[in-house]
């Protein structure tokens, strides 16, 4: 390989791997970790080294498919047409060259005009109604299904339930009858949301970050209670299947119907569209929402549907992304804060400046290399940008503002808070404390703990936590194991029922398995499913304990890093004084789960919705029959378990001749290898394959 091929191998890896991470905690948790224009300028560049390098290309890449912000936990639904994602442009330059091409595919066709609209920074649903009554709404998903989140979009006052004519005073007549989809967006009103987060500060619980992110939450909460009290609203753009002949008619009647509906602007022409875009961009601020763009679409449908679309975007719509705004002022200070994981970050704190929309204060730095990168001393003058409405971040300085006495930042030798020396590894670029008792780390350290996915203590929340840390009744983490009914009650607005609530769940949680007190620990780089395998394989806490760096290394899907993590933190005598003390307050030391062999050395993925169980407890049941996990649907698959709507991974198995079962097949398997009769679980009389041996992952979508 040339070494210009290698750098650009290098690139296109590190930026598949970033952007992945980044997609993936947008659509999952919630959290933008970099800008909109970051995200989409890296998938450009990507695009470009695909181009180069056809073979980088594949079904799986960011560029060729929409984002999921698919779950497990509500039920599927198949988008009678695609959902795509719109494609961005951020020049007039670009916008110029996706009109022309627009305007070539449909050359001969008669005059056409464009329609503006504001781009709501939201999230996209799928409204469908049923004879005048909504039936389902869904979200995106992954383009082809969505999750079904019908009670938690009737909470918003924007989405009828019915149309209604006598309520709308029109003509019964035109009310849509048969199956009638509106698409638009959720979004939340800065005010609504500023309001919220104050909420949620007194109550002790983690704030949002913004807009935008808030609604993506809120649509997947599973109280349809608490849903209610998350103020969101609902503009609707989009009919997709329509008898119109115009999108401007689709927003005439979408309006008629009672939805509220985008405002507009007709373009004959670039010049047009980018004047548009100076009116809409520079109305911002006064706007009760956020927005972060225009999008502009070609009003005629029959063109629309000349055009088409792409895999992942339609050809007959872009938006048009407002650049980050960017405002310069003073640095007065910097802080080093400690995150959960131990990584110090260092924030600057500002002289007050106005910035889309909003005052600024702080900014973050992300890390001491970009520190150095800016080279940045006390009392610069600093350019300040919110792009895509996230978090603040410092871009620039003004080094010919600089005072002459200034003094540059220097990265810290010891932790702020608890002045252990801190670390750096190779290959990361973040300073680390690794005392896990530091008190900024403790609140996390307790909050992962009692968390669902550790021991699953109930009614311990944030709020508690702090308190009992502030009253001193809790320091460390055997100290829960301690706590009465009486320490409970004496907290703060804590009853005496609720205070036997809490110590019953304490008690409770000693009956938990094994994996779920080595993932509570928060070993470094030790999730839930690493740790899984780690009680899975050796049985018992102390084989781990006592298991050598090579023996941690050998199992499965725990390799050289994590090995050496659980190693150290069971050989460092504060960590292992801990662990001591929890298990002679009887906290769990064996894997309680059943490994059978049913599926030994055999993968599977699920697809689609199973009739009688979520997906979750089909991984269970495969995971407790000796059933490895695999990233997707190759050759290497030695099953698919397919329900309803399986959508594409079904057809790709089908292509490549892996055998595919329902949900009453894995029955009858586990039913069978119960009763002590052998079953071929790998095979099916139409399809038969053997199946694929060795390790791998179990792929739910």
């Amino acid at each position: 390989m040339s070494e210009t091929r290698a750098t650009d191998f290098s690139r296109y890896f590190e930026l598949k791997k970033q952007l992945e991470e980044a997609s993936r905690l947008y659509y999952k948790d919630g959290y933008s970790p970099m800008s909109d224009q970051d995200f989409d300028f890296g998938l450009k560049e990507m695009e470009a080294l695909e181009a180069k390098y056809p073979e980088l290309r594949g079904n799986a890449s960011l560029t060729q498919h929409v984002g999921s912000d698919l779950t497990n936990d509500f039920a599927k639904v198949s988008h009678a047409v695609p959902m795509l994602s719109i494609a961005n442009v951020y020049s007039a330059e670009e916008m110029a060259e996706f009109v022309k091409a627009a305007e070539e595919g449909i050359a001969g066709r008669g005059p056409h005009t464009w329609i503006c609209e504001r781009k709501i920074d939201g999230v996209s649903l799928s409204l469908v109604y049923e004879n005048g009554r909504l039936k389902q709404a869904a979200t995106r998903g992954d383009g082809a299904q969505g999750d079904d989140v019908t009670l938690n979009a009737l909470t918003i006052a924007d989405i009828p339930e019915t149309l209604d004519a006598g309520r709308l005073k029109i003509d019964p007549s035109e009310i849509p009858q048969g199956t009638f989809e509106v698409r638009g967006e959720v979004y939340m009103e800065r005010t609504a949301f500023e309001k919220l987060n104050d909420r949620f500060v007194l109550e002790g619980k983690k704030t949002f970050q913004n807009p935008r992110n808030t609604v993506s939450g809120s649509l997947k909460l599973k109280s349809v209670a608490e849903c209610k009290t998350r103020p969101m609203r609902f503009l609707a753009y989009h009919i997709p299947q329509s008898n119109n002949s115009t999108h401007e008619e689709n927003l005439q009647q979408l309006k008629k119907l009672g939805f509220h509906t985008n405002d507009y602007w007709t373009a004959e022409n670039v010049d047009e569209i980018m004047k548009i875009s100076e009116q809409i961009g520079e109305s911002r601020d006064s706007l009760p929402f956020d927005i972060d763009g225009m999008v502009v679409k070609l009003n005629d449908l029959s063109m629309q549907r000349a055009l088409g679309t792409t895999s992942k975007s339609p050809r007959w719509a872009i938006a048009y992304k407002f650049k980050a705004e960017r405002a310069y002022t003073p640095l007065l200070s910097v802080e080093f804060q400690v995150g959960r994981t131990g990584a110090v970050t260092p924030v600057a704190n500002l002289a007050p400046v106005r910035l889309a929309g909003t005052t600024v204060k702080r900014a973050t730095l992300h890390n001491f290399d970009e520190v150095a990168r800016l080279d940045l001393h006390y009392g610069d003058t600093v350019g300040v940008e919110k792009g895509g409405e996230i978090i603040p971040k410092i871009t620039d300085v003004k080094k010919e503002l600089r005072p002459a006495e200034a003094m540059p930042i220097v990265a810290p030798e010891r932790c702020p808070v608890c002045g252990e020396t801190l670390t750096h590894i190779d290959g990361e670029v973040v300073l680390r404390c690794d005392n896990l008792h530091c008190k900024a780390m403790v609140q996390c350290l307790f909050e992962h703990f009692v968390s669902r996915e550790a021991m699953n203590i109930e009614n311990m929340g944030p709020s508690l936590i702090a308190s009992l840390l502030e009253t001193g009744k809790i320091k460390r983490i055997p100290d829960l194991y301690r706590l009465t009914v009486e320490d409970l009650q004496s907290q703060e607005r804590m009853a005496e029922k609720s205070a036997k609530n809490v110590y019953e769940a304490i008690q409770k949680s000693k009956d938990q398995s094994l994996e779920r007190l080595l993932h509570g620990l928060g070993i470094r780089f030790v999730g839930r499913t690493s740790a899984k395998n780690l009680a899975k394989h050796f049985r018992t806490l102390e084989k781990i304990r006592t298991a050598t760096i090579e023996d941690l290394q050998n199992v499965t899907d725990v390799g050289e890093r994590i090995g050496k993590s659980v190693y150290d933190f069971f050989h460092t005598p504060v960590y292992t004084n801990e662990v001591d003390e929890l298990v002679e307050l009887g906290c769990p030391t064996e894997f309680k789960g059943v490994i059978k062999s049913l599926f030994q050395g055999q993968t599977a993925v699920i697809t689609g919705t199973l009739p009688g169980m979520e997906r979750e407890e089909a991984r269970r049941l495969i995971e407790e029959n000796g059933g490895k996990v695999s990233g997707s649907v190759s050759k290497k698959t030695s099953w698919v378990l397919a329900g309803e709507a399986a959508g594409s991974k079904l057809t790709k198995a089908k292509e490549l001749g892996v055998p595919v079962h329902d949900e009453a097949w894995l029955m009858e398997q586990i039913a069978n290898s119960d009763s002590g009769e052998s079953g071929d679980s790998s095979t099916s009389p139409e399809n038969e394959k053997p199946a694929a041996q060795g390790s791998g992952q179990l792929s739910l979508f």
